[in-house]
């Protein structure tokens, strides 16, 4: 089973896809400990995943160390505030569940959180759809199914919602600019090297990179990793990624507009309304593409990118609508991105290899991220987070 037909499963069922719960967080902050022989824990990464590994150690009481690559935290999660007056989300965006996972993620029930979301009008919200020729509108509950559970965020994104409740107990034990291209974890004491030389120690170490910086050969294992592990590293298709986001003076688009090639197991190609549900006056028209169709975006660059997606909307809606209405735009290649170098597992994975992916190694490498998980789902911020809860537990035992 692969993970497209995993949630849609769990749609059809009106279920919530699987959270871990082992780990009870305490309603007071817990008394941090300091570093100790049995309790050295290094966290590789500071994205969704590794803050939230953070934030877990943190309610037990663990101390901990996490070394990010970059000059700031989030990952694939960043957004930018300057393009218009609500936060632009350059990464992962939407919520693909329901928004209790908001609460679980923080896993304490003391905290109040206070986060507007809004799902799509099924029955009103039109989508449309052009076949090459000529395009068809609907609704999105006729065009996607009555399963159809995205959730936005209103005013803010993930990584505000992180900023909120997850950096404060952690931002003090992030160290950036430091990335790693080694782990030894051949005895008791793991040695983790920097780029710049510079050598951390620690017991327990959780790697929390995008799988595509291991796919690379970024970090180098002492011992190697087990055969199965480089198998699945090796041979994991990692979607290209690309979004793009136009300004427009009108709003002559739907709230989804889908393509032959919008879902398939060469990638995805999605246009939509990027300002939906947000108090805004701003037309903002979003570009979601990964694998293939991506890629014919990633290879063009300034002018020449910009016409080519304004010539493919003049084609969808006529009278170079897109073209006259246009005012400006911003876009996001996560593959020229250093530490990320694509987007994310494609969701025709296969589910064993993901399980592969999230398997801990001896009790010392943990693995957390939205391509570690247990083979269930993947591919999304909130498989991240489940992910550094279950990476968590087993550290913890």
């Amino acid at each position: 089973m692969n993970r497209k037909e995993f949630i849609k499963i769990c749609g059809i069922l009106g279920v919530s896809l699987p959270f871990h719960s082992a780990i009870n967080a305490c309603n007071d902050k817990a008394t941090q400990k300091p570093l100790g022989t049995n309790d050295r824990v290094l966290i590789i990464g500071a994205g969704p995943a590794g803050m939230s590994a953070g934030y877990l150690l943190a309610q037990q009481g663990i101390d901990f160390q996490i070394l990010e690559a970059l000059p700031t935290y989030g990952g694939r999660i960043k957004h930018t505030r300057s393009f218009t007056d609500f936060p632009i989300s350059l990464g992962g965006e939407w919520i693909h569940v329901a928004n209790t996972i908001l609460p679980e993620i923080i896993n304490d029930s003391s905290v109040s959180i206070t986060v507007p979301t809004q799902g799509y009008d099924l029955q009103n919200d039109p989508s449309g759809y052009f076949n090459g020729t000529s395009l068809e509108l609907d609704t999105l509950g006729n065009h996607f199914g009555s399963d159809f559970a995205d959730l936005k965020f209103v005013g803010s994104s993930w990584l505000d919602f992180f900023e909120t409740y997850v950096l404060p107990d952690i931002q003090s034990k992030i160290t950036y600019n430091i990335p790693i291209t080694a782990i030894d974890y051949s005895t008791d004491d793991i040695v983790v090297t920097a780029q710049n030389g510079q050598t951390f120690t620690a017991n327990k170490v959780i790697v929390a990179v995008p799988v595509k910086i291991l796919q690379n050969g970024m970090i180098n294992f002492t011992p190697n990793l087990p055969n199965n592990k480089q198998k699945a590293i090796r041979n994991i298709n990692v979607w290209s990624g690309f979004k793009a986001f136009f300004k427009f003076r009108t709003k002559f688009y739907p709230a989804y507009l889908s393509f032959p090639n919008s879902a398939t197991p060469r990638g995805q190609l999605q246009y939509y309304d990027a300002a939906y549900a947000q108090n805004t006056a701003d037309n903002i028209l979003g570009l979601f593409s990964t694998g293939q169709p991506a890629e014919v975006y990633q290879n063009l660059s300034g002018n020449a990118q910009r016409d080519y997606i304004l010539n493919e909307l003049d084609t969808v809606f006529g009278n170079n609508v897109a073209s006259l209405n246009y005012i400006e735009h911003i876009v996001q290649n996560w593959n020229a991105e250093p530490y990320a170098n694509g987007a994310y597992i494609t969701a025709y994975e296969d589910s064993r290899q993901v399980r592969i992916l999230g398997q801990s190694l001896d009790n010392k490498l943990f693995f957390a991220g939205d391509a570690y998980t247990t083979g269930n789902d993947w591919s999304s911020v909130h498989a991240a987070a489940r992910s550094a809860k279950r990476a968590v537990e087993e550290l913890v035992g």
